[in-house]
């Protein structure tokens, strides 16, 4: 007998051939034509043979819950190439990330590889062609490809440079029209698992928070209806709101888009896998990058450093440091203790220069902020030589006057030192903060010395903040970062999907605890039933193989403890 519903998708196939004609690669110019919705009979149509979701679960195309494990394929989409990269990856490429353990790739797309801004909705035979080649490449080895969108018409989101995508309405059309394309070439092919309709999405700011999600969850809308229409039985990957962009003042409000219940909407269709990003803590990840602002900023993992904490006040008051003696040129600084009290419970170092004049020039070293407990034992949180950089340091002017910068072999001890000079107003410099501890006092010491400008324009502070919530580079933060999604997942019945994850280069040097990291977030993901994604694959920065986009990636350039990580722990991740 045969299965009522096989027939009615064998129909339904048929009728959507039919379309094809609308998107006829590479042969007109005309813009396709309105599509309709998708009807609730058609949506509850049976999904076997395809990834989809079943409540808070993923099933594979075998019917059983599914654990995406999953590499970004970049394919070199920073470089704003008009045609795909062949040296980013080969057939190699899946063969190695199947042996490893993984599952599938993240296939991310430049929409330039399949049509031009000069010839819009005309696609490009090379595009569709790659598609095919990888898609084959996947199957070979096993694997699934989830095709996802990283750079859209209207430009890349991420850093929120892309504002064209929402402020002209033709390219939120073409970007619909490309995934009905892309959607209806793969409806039938299971290795497909999904569509992942936009990376990091960062939409202008309107004048209030709900007018400018409204923008993102319209355009989000648009997309699902155009790959539904399309593809009735494929997963859809929806990724949360990141970030709104002032478009006049050019700054953009991560802050208010970090938080779940802010960013992350359900929509109607029951075969939506939502999608976020991870990256904590931030200053681990995305150590040492000119790009992120944190050029000469390294750190470890996991440290009992803060990562995050909800600050009532960054500053709320300080003590001043006096000399208590003279070497030569430096003076030693040392300032009041102080303690735990109502009014802060944060502490830090720095130093403070006022109104010293254009000529001015201070010299600080070995700066140290310390802990006495109740029973006088003197404990150095940190201590800040400056040998080498000033990257532990960070500063703040109140009109634009001073500078900051690194001073070789002057300092205290004959290596390098802070350098303060031209200060008109008034220039902090501030260090690490620190919890202050019940029954301890803290004091900041450090060495100081002047050209031009009297001792009473400068000084070392022992400063004092306010906050709450405080969370440490350590596991425990990393799983408090998930598991806000994970609560999503059960709250609305849907799954959840850590579409990225990574260390920089930079962690894995010098025992940092790059793999450490890594290794936590997997284990997390585990612990939660979370499908995840690392990023990347093959990159200079990011990469598993950290060489250069056009170099095919070899054994020489491959990060061996990471790999090694992967071959031990992705097969026992079910």
């Amino acid at each position: 007998m045969i299965d009522i519903y096989k027939l009615i998708a064998m129909i339904l196939t048929f009728c959507l051939s039919l379309s094809a004609a609308t998107y006829n690669f590479a042969q007109t110019s005309e813009k396709p034509a309105e599509t309709t919705s998708v009807s609730t009979v058609e949506q509850q149509l049976p999904t076997d043979g395809f990834v989809h979701t079943d409540g808070t679960a993923v099933i594979g195309t075998d019917g059983n819950v599914l654990i995406i494990k999953g590499m970004a394929l970049g394919n070199s989409v920073y470089l704003s190439d008009t045609t795909p990269n062949p040296k980013h990856h080969t057939e190699d490429t899946y063969r190695e990330l199947s042996e490893m353990g993984f599952n599938s790739v993240r296939f991310y797309l430049d929409y330039t590889y399949f049509e031009s801004d000069s010839a819009p909705y005309k696609y490009k035979k090379s595009g569709f062609e790659w598609l095919d080649e990888n898609v084959a490449w996947a199957k070979k080895y096993g694997m699934g490809i989830i095709f996802n969108m990283h750079y859209p018409q209207g430009g890349y989101q991420s850093q929120g440079n892309g504002m064209a995508l929402w402020t002209d309405s033709e390219n939120q059309e073409r970007l619909a029209a490309l995934w009905a394309a892309i959607a209806e070439r793969y409806a039938d092919e299971p290795t497909v698992w999904g569509y992942g309709l936009l990376n990091e999405p960062v939409v202008p700011m309107k004048d209030t928070y709900e007018e400018t999600a409204e923008q993102y969850q319209k355009l989000m809308e648009r997309l699902i209806k155009a790959v539904r229409n399309a593809s009735p039985y494929q997963a859809i990957f929806v990724e949360k709101l990141c970030g709104a962009k002032d478009i006049n003042g050019g700054t953009v409000d991560w802050q208010y888009f970090s938080k779940v219940e802010n960013t992350l909407f359900t929509f109607d269709d029951d075969n939506i896998i939502y999608e976020f990003h991870c990256y904590e803590p931030f200053s681990f990840t995305h150590q040492n990058a000119s790009w992120a602002n944190t050029s000469g900023k390294v750190n470890k993992y996991p440290d009992d450093k803060i990562a995050t904490a909800d600050y009532e006040s960054y500053w709320v008051d300080c003590k001043h440091g006096s000399v208590k003696k003279s070497d030569s040129e430096w003076q030693y600084y040392e300032t009041e203790a102080g303690k735990l009290c109502e009014d802060y419970n944060i502490v830090y170092a720095g130093t403070s220069s006022w109104k010293s004049g254009a000529e001015s020039v201070v010299y600080y070293d070995d700066i140290q902020l310390i802990e006495i407990s109740s029973d006088g034992k003197r404990t150095v949180l940190y201590e800040l030589n400056f040998d080498t950089d000033i990257s532990a340091v960070s500063s703040w002017s109140s009109d634009g006057t001073g500078t900051a910068e690194y001073c070789g072999d002057t300092g205290y001890g004959g290596k390098g030192c802070l350098k303060i000079s031209g200060v008109e107003g008034t220039f902090t410099v501030s260090a690490e903060h620190i919890e202050m501890k019940e029954g301890c006092k803290y004091i900041a010491t450090g060495y100081a010395k002047a050209e031009n400008c009297q001792q009473s324009s400068y000084n070392y502070q022992l400063n004092f903040a306010k906050a709450s919530d405080i969370k440490y580079m350590n596991k425990d933060y990393l799983e408090a970062s998930i598991r806000t999604y994970a609560e999503f997942s059960e709250k609305n019945n849907v799954p959840v999907y850590l579409g990225e994850f990574g260390v920089i280069s930079e962690g894995f040097k010098d025992d940092r605890g790059g793999v450490v990291g890594v290794e936590d977030m997997l284990d997390i993901c585990d612990k939660y039933d979370i499908g995840f994604n690392y990023h990347a694959y093959h990159e200079p920065s990011f990469g598993l193989h950290q060489s250069d986009d056009y170099t095919v990636p070899s054994e020489q350039d491959l990060n061996k403890e990471l790999a090694e990580l992967f071959r031990k722990k992705l097969d026992k991740i079910a």
